[in-house]
């Protein structure tokens, strides 16, 4: 087995390219043993999820290295992220292809659970340090979200990180990458993600956006907004959605360690609770 390339990892894991009798894959490590338990989860959830349209990389093997660290590998797919594919995507393109991703969301399979609520509520307990905070916008952020009923929120199957760098465009189909152990599974929170990029640029954070690029993400933000807004129900979903994102974001604060950052969750912040304000005056 040969080590091609070290990748950047997430959350403390490490990701590494390799190549094994002319195969390449990737190997996912927890990074420690404390980190186990939620790579496993992540693995599980890798090795049984399914979407319609749009594929996932296939689980190789899995077990612990020598330090007793969790390990999987995965199926390496050659291709481009949709977060770059955006600079040169066509109009029309985008429509399609944003038509495609919400297809492919599990909404059918989604069900409403009594327990949801109180996912939600421990979640945000565990951000309470917000409350009093001295920046206006995360304490306005935190109460918005203390008086809001999460109880609507489906509990489906679900990406747990579906952003624009985590969705491959190859020549063997689209994949998504990079699923994530929630704390609560759901279509919404997929979508939330997506606006997270869509709307307000979380992935071109550090990048600067020209009109082009920013008149793409507006089409695919449209495209995405027009299959909710076709839902049953669709007006009072697309609130509650927006107040999962709302969520995303604060959640983000404990591992930011630059003022671009902050600076960036900081307007996020303002722009959603403006379009929340604003949906929920048109009621």
């Amino acid at each position: 087995m040969e080590l091609v390339k070290e990748l950047s990892g997430h959350s403390g894991c490490h990701l590494n390219l390799y190549k094994k009798a002319g195969v390449f894959f990737l190997r996912k490590d927890a990074g420690s043993v404390d980190y186990n338990k939620r790579l496993k989860k992540q693995c599980a959830k890798q090795r049984g999820f399914k979407l319609e349209q749009v594929k996932t990389p296939s689980v190789l093997g899995y077990g612990y290295n020598q330090e007793g660290v969790f390990y999987f590998d995965m199926e390496f797919i050659n291709g481009i992220t949709m977060a770059e594919y955006m600079n040169r995507i066509k109009i029309k393109e985008i429509v399609d292809l944003m038509g495609l991703l919400f297809k492919s969301l599990q909404i059918e399979r989604g069900r409403i659970e009594t327990l949801t609520k109180n996912l939600f509520k421990e979640k945000l307990a565990s951000l309470s340090y917000l409350k009093n905070s001295e920046i206006s916008a995360r304490k306005k952020a935190f109460d918005k979200l203390e008086t809001f009923d999460f109880e609507k929120v489906p509990i489906s199957p679900c990406c747990g990180d579906l952003t624009l760098e985590n969705i491959i465009l190859s020549s063997s189909g689209i994949y998504v990458i990079d699923l994530l152990d929630s704390f609560c599974n759901s279509w919404m929170i997929d979508v939330a993600k997506l606006l997270q990029d869509i709307e307000l640029g979380w992935s071109y954070r550090h990048k600067e956006c020209d009109y082009t690029l920013n008149l793409r993400l507006a089409t695919a933000k449209q495209a995405l907004l027009d299959n909710l807004l076709a839902m049953e129900n669709g007006k009072e979903n697309l609130i509650t959605i927006y107040h999962v994102l709302l969520l995303n974001i604060l959640r983000i604060y404990p591992y930011t360690k630059d003022e671009t950052t902050f600076q960036f969750l900081d307007n996020a912040i303002e722009k959603v609770l403006t379009a929340i304000t604003t949906m929920e005056n048109e009621k």
